[in-house]
């Protein structure tokens, strides 16, 4: 069973804490894979990598695949500036690094 969650916009210190809710609502299910589809998102602050790095280690904990997909323009360099992008599992084009 897959889960997926849509992010659009910005996410910035002032609504990171509503992605952290959406994350962990979607883990309570234990899904094997959670896809996070940035494909909408325009912007994205250290407050917002410091959610999913803490979704990725929960995820992680009860074996959950945590993947991001559709990323691309300012949340692209910055998981690339942070060498965030070596830690999760990055969709493109259907496929998964």
């Amino acid at each position: 069973m897959a889960e997926i969650i849509s992010m659009e916009g910005r996410v910035t210190i002032d609504n990171s804490p509503e992605l952290r809710r959406k994350l962990n609502v979607a883990l309570q299910t234990r899904p094997e894979e959670l896809t996070v589809d940035f494909s909408e998102l325009t912007y994205i602050e250290t407050s917002g990598l410091a959610t999913l790095v803490e979704a990725l280690r929960t995820a992680r904990q009860q074996g959950t695949r945590l993947v991001i997909s559709g990323v691309q323009g300012q949340p692209r360099d910055l998981l690339e500036v942070t060498r965030l992008d070596q830690l999760f599992d990055l969709a493109t084009n259907g496929e998964t690094r």
